[in-house]
This record gives C-alpha cells, structure tokens and sequence, in this order.
C-alpha cells in the first residue's frame, strides 16, 4: 500500500536524518527536530536530552567520534505519527577500531518535526566507546 503525503514525509525525514548523520552535518540533523525536542538513548541515560543546545552538544561529539561510517535505515514502519526505522552503521572509532552495529530508532513526530527520538543499541562495545567520547573520556 503506498503511503499517504504525511507518512512519505515521515519516511523522507528519517532517511534525511541517516545521510546528515552520516555526512557529520550537524546543522541539518538539528532542523529535523522541533525545539523542545527530547532524545533518550543508553549514553543518555532514561530521562535523555532535551532542546536543540543539548542536542548540538551531543551530535558534535557522536559525528566527530566516528570516521568512515555509514548509518542507513534497513526498514521504516509508521504508525500514526510514530516511526521505527532498524539502522545499520558501519565504519571506525577515532581510534581506528571497526565499528558494525544495528540499532532501532523510534521517532514520535510533532508539527512535521521529530518530537522525540528513542535509540535502542545492540551492542556493548559500541555503547562503551561512545559513551567515553561523549564524556570526554578516552
């Protein structure tokens, strides 16, 4: 079944959101998110992030802790106004090591924008690296 004007826009902004990730653009991956929007994951912890400064802060530090990666939806399934989109990210911590993760993305959208975004990751190794990078503990 093809998907509605809404949907197919959803859809668009979660690929937008991979290849911004993926080319380091910062700016870009802020203008899919509303102001107030909230971003939880396991290096945030449960309550997560929350606002475009935070979300500057943490999107600097993940797109300058990876090189040579790629991140791209393997699937995009929407709900209303929720989309989940499985990611598969390939490439090499600053340190040279490999990197080959899959994650869930979970997106609730509000007015067009991403109004809160839920990544659930898979891997340990992953987490812990990350984690150190965003802490500035290397």
């Amino acid at each position: 079944m093809a998907r509605g004007q809404t949907e197919q826009q959803m859809e668009n902004a979660a690929h937008t959101y991979f290849e911004r990730v993926t080319n380091g653009d910062v700016d870009g991956i802020l203008e899919l998110f509303a102001d107030d929007a909230k971003l939880i994951n396991p290096v945030t912890g449960a309550t997560g992030i929350q606002g475009k400064a935070a979300l500057r802060v943490f999107y600097e530090k993940l797109t300058t802790s990876l090189v040579d990666y790629t991140a791209a939806a393997t699937d995009i399934i929407i709900e209303g106004n929720k989309l989940i989109a499985p990611l598969h990210l390939e490439g090499k911590t600053t340190d040279g090591k490999p990197l080959v993760m899959d994650n869930l993305n979970f997106w609730t959208f509000e007015n067009g924008k991403f109004k809160v975004l839920r990544i659930y990751m898979d891997t340990h190794p992953y987490r812990t690296a990350l984690s150190k990078a965003l802490s500035g503990k290397e």
